[in-house]
């Protein structure tokens, strides 16, 4: 491989990987904000945590847990919160002891949808502001 390629290839991958932490940074300042704005409220974390709730028969704390990509006791201390909130209701399972389902209120169903369509707002704003090449590559990258 010539030199002039090899360098190219160098810099571009350089290139790369600062556009890498550009966009995890901006992600985490833009998680950090919206952990903050209760407009809708739910936090994202606790959106993530119940939203497999709407419209779903009562689930496993720990399958929330997985859902939302935290870990167990995360996820029983957010869930200490939204049972004290009226956001959901925790029921011990009369087969297992050791299971605690989960539901939401319908204060819970009514948040989890208000916030869901405050994100979806949120989401076709940004793909609004994109050129029709940027929505494409938006597409491809995130799929």
């Amino acid at each position: 491989m010539p030199a002039t390629t090899t360098a190219s290839t160098a810099t571009r991958a350089e290139a790369f990987e600062h556009a890498w932490d550009d966009f995890f940074a901006a992600s985490r300042r833009a998680r950090g904000r919206a952990a903050q704005d209760r407009s809708g409220g739910l936090t994202p974390a606790q959106y993530h945590l119940v939203a497999p709730l709407d419209g779903a028969a009562p689930l496993a704390c720990g399958e929330l847990a997985l859902a939302a990509g935290v870990a167990a006791p995360t996820a029983s201390r957010m869930l200490d919160a939204l049972v004290r909130d009226g956001i959901v209701t925790r029921e011990g399972s009369t087969a297992d002891r050791r299971v605690v389902s989960v539901a939401l209120t319908a204060k819970g169903r009514r948040l989890v949808r208000d916030k869901a369509k405050l994100i979806s707002s949120k989401r076709r704003a940004v793909y609004a502001s994109l050129t029709e090449d940027e929505r494409e590559q938006a597409i491809v990258l995130l799929g």
